[in-house]
């Protein structure tokens, strides 16, 4: 990057720096909400086939209504924490807007994540009267290349016009793009559509060889792929509207540090994976992330208070029990490495992250 490049970016962050550094911006890099963020995917069914979904092909049991209303009570114990409902497709769920109403009934950020195509106008007003506050929907390029990688023909138009069904019922919108080498070049395109459409922020997701995206693997940036994306994003952030968001990326914060953007910890705190972001698969797993499928409880068997308290895995996690090069590393604090990323590569959720080269400099 540039010196000008880099004066620009430190600017426009010294200029929003209160939205980057409020409550729905913690951990920079990654999803992240304090005091926690609980996502559940309320089904695995859907009508789209996306190459990278992280669900399982496996057929699971989806958890009841009176179920998913003690699981809401349960995370509403947590404090003021994001809820968020995904799938899958959670419109495919008859009773999505009565969980919706039930989750907006306490003091809790109700969002939903979804593939856009099913939103019509009449169904972004009775999720804007349930009570979601944002909408997230998945643009992975432009027309028939979205559609490519979505699965379905006319996949793309079903996403806009679900987008402006959103905005036009009044609820907030964010897209969520899947990074990969199959539609890198498509990024700027995403970019120019989310400023054109007044986007607030588009979550830049790294793949993570997971589900049905074991079968792409080779389409994960490599280390040093990664590492010219953030340039990609540092670069393009001066010129963009929209608010650009790495995530399955807790080290974009220790580079942005590195190249002496910002100072400090400023109480980032990386990849939250098990920490304060918790996701329930449809039927009941309790995993640390949506890309990190290690079941830790059931919550058809123990309370999800009691399995976020007491999961030795958890406990780990919180403890930022780390090793390899994550564990010595002195942006650790800040980062910690991609938990998902080590478990889809090795095995191990407390391994290195492979794709990181920010310790080098720090072991000089």
């Amino acid at each position: 990057m540039s010196n000008m490049a880099a004066e620009e970016l430190k600017s426009w962050i010294e200029e929003h720096k209160d939205a980057l550094f409020a409550n729905d911006a913690v951990g920079t890099g990654c999803f992240s909400y304090l005091p926690g963020e609980i996502v559940w995917a309320v089904t695995k069914r859907c009508n789209l086939r996306c190459k990278h979904c992280s669900i399982s092909e496996e057929d699971q049991e989806e958890l009841t209504t009176e179920e998913g209303f003690t699981l809401i009570e349960d995370a509403a114990k947590l404090g003021h924490v994001k809820f968020a409902f995904t799938g899958g497709e959670p419109l495919l769920r008859d009773d999505i807007y009565d969980l919706i109403e039930y989750a907006s009934s306490f003091d809790m950020q109700v969002v939903m994540a979804t593939n856009g195509t099913l939103i019509s106008d009449t169904v972004a007003k009775r999720l804007k009267d349930a009570g979601l506050e944002r909408a997230a929907m998945s643009i992975d390029a432009i027309g028939n290349v979205h559609d490519d990688f979505r699965g379905v023909d006319g996949a793309f138009e079903g996403v806009t016009r679900g987008v402006k069904a959103c905005k036009n019922a009044g609820l907030a919108v964010q897209l969520f793009t899947m990074v990969t080498r199959d539609n890198y070049n498509e990024l700027t395109k995403i970019i120019a559509l989310a400023d054109d459409l007044n986007l607030w922020r588009i979550y830049l997701i790294y793949l993570i060889a997971v589900g049905r995206g074991k079968n792409i693997s080779e389409a994960c940036l490599s280390t040093e792929e990664n590492m010219a994306f953030f340039d990609f994003v540092a670069k393009k952030q001066t010129g963009a509207k929209v608010w650009l968001k790495p995530i399955c990326n807790p080290q974009y914060w220790a580079y942005l540090r590195d190249k002496g953007l910002v100072e400090g910890e400023n109480g980032f705190t990386g990849c939250t994976a098990g920490i304060t972001r918790f996701h329930i698969f449809p039927n009941g797993d309790v995993t640390p992330c949506a890309y990190l499928p290690v079941k830790a409880g059931n919550i058809r068997e123990d309370r999800f208070w009691d399995i976020v308290r007491d999961s030795e895995m958890f406990k780990a996690l919180r403890a930022r029990a780390v090793t390899g090069h994550c564990a010595t590393c002195t942006h650790k604090a800040i980062c910690g490495g991609c938990r998902s990323r080590a478990y889809a590569t090795s095995g191990d959720y407390l391994a290195e992250d492979p794709v990181c080269s920010l310790w080098d400099s720090c072991e000089q």
